[in-house]
């Protein structure tokens, strides 16, 4: 059974899950121990993420553990390290993941320094990548850093820990509550312990990719809240400054990840993905996009109280004086008013039908646009023409909705009064824009994805397995080169996920001949192995033991070794046999020769003295035993008999 108490060696040879038995241990950190185990079942090598005791207690942490890393089992990317079991025995709670053969990104830094800037992009391309596939699943990994990025022997990037990377361990912080993270590589946001985002995975990467570029992190300090404090306030120096080697359009893309502001930074993995992807093919142009902030202080402006000749700007009333006026004079100016406004009112009627009249007659003549969208340019010029519309052809337009040809807006638009004649200008459709799908077999997937984004396509990752075409590697794409789509449609791209792993259960061989078994072995899809033979009551040449048990399931091509009869085993027995010595002589060399089947062989050599005579000497055999007997070096025997051991059947 299984016990709670001092995990490390005491774990090796356990099994969990009645399936995956540990062999070693091959890591730690803050929140589990890491085994490599061998999977009974499927007959494979996997690592067991095994959560540390003193975690166990804590209810909310462990319930937490378990939603997520269900999560993460949901994930299947290249570029993701395969969750393959999730489970809890006896206080023990584990995960079972894919086994990789490689190195941390966080080794390979600290023991070969910076990365040549092709090889960093290449690992942040394949991070991007993994982080885009987690994101689009709605999974934020909340603890990227080097440290859960493992390389394989073939340079493929995987990511680890997804959907766990709550861990608290000594580089780890808790602000706010329940921000936990590895302070090194976390966000402004989590040090504030606010709302974390993709974008948060997003500013881990772009301090993971600082740190590939120039060997060391941008923040540190005595402690941890001292360093959460540098990510929220201080600002990095330019890895630029401190790498004069890495092109300007890798310090743009970095600085924009891990940008302070949640906004500032890129909208998501892909995004960024595009622009890793440029920065590899051209380094030498910066296109990066970043936010252009008026960060300018408010100015106090002074009260201007002069004027440009010095004098005070002043406002005086003037006091003015009553004077009398006489009633007569009055009367005289109210009637003066009058008899004007009666004279102008009588021009004014008058003039007002002159104009119109004449206006009636000179007015411009005005009229409703017509509708001309989605009529022919062509068909529209001459139909118009005469009403007093002249069509403008003013720009075209690549147009899915409308044929070539075809109007596809217009100014004025349709029903709008006008003076005509009038100009009618007109947007022409040009048709759907067709691209050519290029060639992508054989590409790895990311670089196809961008390939297709550039020329205006959408990608549509299928994945299928191949025995020839490397993991992540395309397979193939529909349509398929060369062939001419509208710009805008998806491309399946089917991408491999390395050899079919097929699954074969075992039949039963014992009582089988060994050339019966290695048939059947054959014809399952399995490889016959090594034959051993031991003695057994079953008949000879019978397989009596195999090394894959009858109805185990294994990968196919699995070796397949057995042990077969020898048969019976013949009894050895035992007889005494005396021999009288020669007395003419002080001493007498005996030698005893005898033939068990297999040819003559010398069972017994000695110089004995004549008072020794008799011998008696014990003699083992099976069977009927032809001896002989030799005094000295003389070629003939003194004695020649058939000794009768017995036990053969």
């Amino acid at each position: 059974m299984l016990k709670n108490t001092g995990r490390g060696e005491k774990m090796i040879g356990e099994l969990l899950g009645n399936r995956y038995e540990i062999i070693e241990k091959i890591g730690g950190g803050g929140m589990a121990l890491v085994y490599k185990a061998k999977c009974r079942l499927l007959n494979r090598f996997v690592a067991v993420k095994i959560l540390r005791s003193e975690l166990i207690e804590d209810e909310e942490f462990v319930g937490r553990f378990n939603v997520e890393a269900q999560a993460a089992a949901s994930l299947s990317h290249p570029n993701i390290v395969s969750v393959y079991d999730v489970g809890h025995q006896h206080g023990i709670y584990y995960i079972v993941m894919e086994y990789i053969n490689g190195s941390t990104l966080k080794e390979i830094i600290t023991g070969n320094g910076p990365l040549f800037w092709k090889d960093a992009l290449n690992v942040a391309m394949q991070i991007c990548s993994a982080l885009e596939h987690a994101h689009k699943n709605r999974v934020i990994h909340r603890d990227i850093k080097p440290h859960n990025i493992m390389i394989t022997e073939d340079k493929r990037a995987k990511v680890t820990d997804f959907g766990i990377a709550r861990a608290v361990s000594s580089s780890t912080v808790n602000l706010g509550g329940n921000t936990i993270g590895s302070v090194h590589y976390f966000s402004p946001e989590q040090a504030r312990g606010g709302y974390t985002d993709e974008r948060s995975d997003i500013y881990s990467l772009g301090i993971v990719m600082y740190e590939m570029i120039t060997g060391k992190v941008p923040f540190d300090g005595e402690s941890p809240v001292a360093i959460a404090m540098k990510h929220i306030q201080e600002l990095p120096i330019p890895p630029g400054d401190i790498n004069t080697d890495v092109p300007g359009v890798i310090q743009s893309i970095i600085l924009k990840a891990i940008s302070k502001e949640q906004g500032n930074r890129y909208a998501s993995a892909g995004e960024m993905l595009g622009d890793i992807y440029k920065a590899f093919k051209t380094p030498d142009e910066d296109f990066v996009e970043t936010e252009n902030i008026d960060d300018s202080p408010t100015q106090k402006i002074p009260i201007i109280n002069n004027i440009d000749d010095g004098s005070e700007i002043m406002v005086k009333k003037k006091a003015g004086r009553k004077k009398k006026v006489k009633k007569e004079d009055r009367i005289a100016v109210i009637a003066a008013i009058i008899t004007s406004f009666i004279i102008i009112g009588g021009i004014s009627y008058a003039s007002y039908h002159v104009y119109k009249d004449y206006a009636a007659k000179r007015a411009p003549k005005e009229a409703p646009v017509p509708n001309l969208l989605g009529k022919d340019l062509e068909s529209v010029k001459t139909a118009y023409s005469e009403q007093g519309f002249n069509i403008v052809e003013f720009k075209q337009v690549y147009d899915d909705e409308h044929e070539k040809g075809q109007i596809v807006s217009q100014e004025p638009g349709a029903d709008k009064m006008v003076v005509i004649p009038s100009d009618i200008e007109v947007t022409v459709s040009m048709g759907a824009e067709m691209v050519k799908v290029p060639l992508l077999k054989n590409w790895e997937y990311r670089e196809a994805e961008i390939e297709l984004e550039a020329k205006g396509l959408k990608p549509d990752v299928r994945y299928d397995s191949h025995d020839r075409v490397p993991e992540g590697c395309v397979i193939r794409h529909v349509p398929e080169s060369q062939v001419e789509v509208k710009k805008g449609e998806f491309v399946q791209l089917y991408v491999s996920t390395g050899p079919k792993i097929t699954m074969v259960t075992m039949q039963d061989l014992t009582g089988k001949t060994a050339e019966e078994a290695k048939q059947i072995i054959q014809q399952l899809g399995l490889v016959p192995g090594e034959v051993e033979s031991r003695p057994s009551d079953r008949p000879k040449n019978e397989v009596i033991e195999q090394s894959v048990a009858d109805g185990q399931e294994v990968e196919e091509k699995t070796k397949v070794d057995l042990v077969v009869s020898e048969g019976k085993a013949d009894e050895s027995r035992t007889q005494t046999i005396s021999i009288h010595l020669p007395q003419d002589k002080e001493q007498v060399k005996v030698k005893i020769v005898a033939d068990d089947g297999s040819g003559k062989k010398v069972v017994y050599e000695k110089v004995h003295q004549k008072e020794e005579s008799p011998l008696e000497i014990e003699m083992s055999g099976k069977g009927n035993v032809p001896v002989q007997l030799y005094f000295d070096d003389s070629d003939t025997p003194v004695y020649e008999d058939t000794l009768e051991f017995g036990g053969v059947e």
